[in-house]
């Protein structure tokens, strides 16, 4: 009987971008995908080890499907991810009934580690060992280009889709410990971009997100400059993604041909970079930007914000900032409230910083009360979350092209008559608000017309025109 693997995925898309990768392994080596874990022959914990919150998450995770292995509703478990380079050998010291341990460069091999023949009938082990001590992290440069994505098994919606063009970061910000997690930055080659975006397009993805820890540097390990113009024009040029959107941009290789190429949507084109920039800022305090390593000023960020404005009709901003970092002081963060109500940012997140170990950062001397911290995060989030639900209240009356994704479901579990959800241009998928769409013969993965009639906080409410 053919074996079945389930995957959990935590953290970000790029996480899920590898839990997709890992998943298609084991398909072309026979195993069958269940979405269920209970049952399941093997389990995947892929998990996040960014932030403490995080780690806490996995560890919880990790502690509940192993309870489902000690009732044998599942056979065997399998951890993968970025918690196991961030607490290393502590792991399978604190949970050895695991059965293997991978980090972020070895999941390419993680069904090599099990063989269909592996696991018995009684759950039990076969000869082959299991792999009980984490694999070894790989620097970047033993694994320059460690990209398997061709064959995913895509956990998404079936139109929208993730393609990550890069690994790993060489930003070495003060409070991120990506690179030590991840490694330095890799490209994904530009050939190899081409090539799985085709295989997605024939797929029927209409859709087509990309992501990286920095998408903006793409190619400047390759090219000896940033290139992600180069690459939106290639992709553009396909016309076969009506949406293109970019995730994780950053401030310092916003170029003018870049820019360019967002464009305002235009339902006749085949193809658009749609007028969509998630530009992470984190502050806008020149001594707190200073500390965190961020290599950019408030006046160069304000320059480049007014640039976006002026240059790109019916632009949405995403950002994201850290309050409580360590040295900021009462001035700084007023200055941040300030910052937030000027430029109006469609989206927006906020985060109360948490001390990485092995960061320089979580080593400052001035760091910042829990209860301080938290205070400002959620000041903070009350103004960007009135802003945006008055970006969304503007809106109302209008008319815009709506991507449907799923019928509403009921209570019940059945699916609503003619009651939707879909995106506009400036909702990306899973972290941004929603449209509730009304409408008879909708097929989610289609695009419509519909007017704003009403707003619910921070989502819309429409008609299909």
């Amino acid at each position: 009987m053919t074996k079945s693997v389930s995957i959990v995925s935590l953290g970000c898309p790029k996480n899920l971008v590898d839990s997709e990768s890992i998943l298609g392994r084991f398909i072309e080596d026979g195993w069958r995908f269940t979405s269920e874990p209970i049952g399941a022959d093997l389990v995947i914990l892929n998990t996040c080890g960014f932030i403490q919150s995080a780690r806490d998450e996995a560890v919880a995770a990790i502690e509940e499907l192993l309870a489902l292995k000690r009732q044998k509703k599942i056979k065997a478990l399998a951890v993968c991810g970025c918690l196991i380079p961030a607490l290393g050998s502590e792991l399978p010291r604190r949970f050895p009934e695991v059965d293997a341990w991978f980090g972020p460069a070895d999941e390419t091999h993680l069904s090599e580690t099990f063989p269909l023949r592996q696991i018995s009938p009684a759950g039990g082990h076969g000869k082959a060992p299991f792999a009980k001590k984490p694999v070894p992290f790989r620097a970047a440069a033993e694994r320059r280009y460690a990209f398997h994505d061709e064959n995913r098994l895509l956990l998404t919606l079936p139109h929208t889709a993730y393609l990550k063009i890069a690994e790993g970061c060489d930003r070495f910000c003060a409070y991120c410990a990506i690179p030590s997690i991840r490694g330095r930055f890799t490209s994904k080659p530009l050939e190899a971009v081409l090539s799985e975006a085709e295989i997605l397009a024939r797929s029927g993805v209409k859709e087509l997100v990309l992501i990286a820890q920095e998408t903006t540097f793409w190619g400047n390990d390759l090219y000896g400059q940033p290139r992600l113009a180069k690459l939106l024009a290639e992709l553009r040029g396909m016309n076969a993604f009506p949406w293109i959107r970019v995730l994780y941009t950053y401030p310092l290789f916003f170029g003018d041909e870049l820019l360019e190429l967002f464009g305002a949507e235009n339902d006749s084109a085949p193809s658009v970079v749609l007028p969509y920039v998630d530009l992470p800022l984190q502050h806008c305090s020149d001594a707190i930007l200073k500390r965190m390593n961020r290599r950019v000023g408030k006046s160069e960020t304000e320059d480049l914000l007014a640039r976006l404005r002026e240059k790109i009709p019916g632009l949405t901003l995403r950002t994201t900032f850290i309050t409580g970092f360590p040295g900021e002081t009462d001035a700084a963060f007023e200055e941040l409230l300030e910052f937030a109500e000027k430029w109006r940012f469609e989206r927006a997140g906020v985060f109360a910083y948490s001390p990485e170990p092995g960061t320089p950062a979580a080593k400052f001397e001035d760091q910042i009360p829990e209860a301080v911290k938290e205070e400002r995060r959620a000041r903070l989030y009350e103004v960007l979350s009135r802003v945006s639900a008055e970006n969304a209240r503007a809106k109302v009356g209008g008319q815009y092209r709506v991507l449907v994704d799923t019928p509403v479901i009921n209570d019940d579990g059945t699916e609503a008559e003619d009651f939707y959800v879909g995106r506009t241009a400036a909702d990306a998928p899973d972290i941004d608000p929603v449209v509730y769409l009304t409408g008879s013969g909708l097929t989610p993965g289609e695009f419509c017309r519909a007017e704003i009639v009403d707003t619910q906080e921070q989502d819309l409410i429409a008609a299909v025109l």
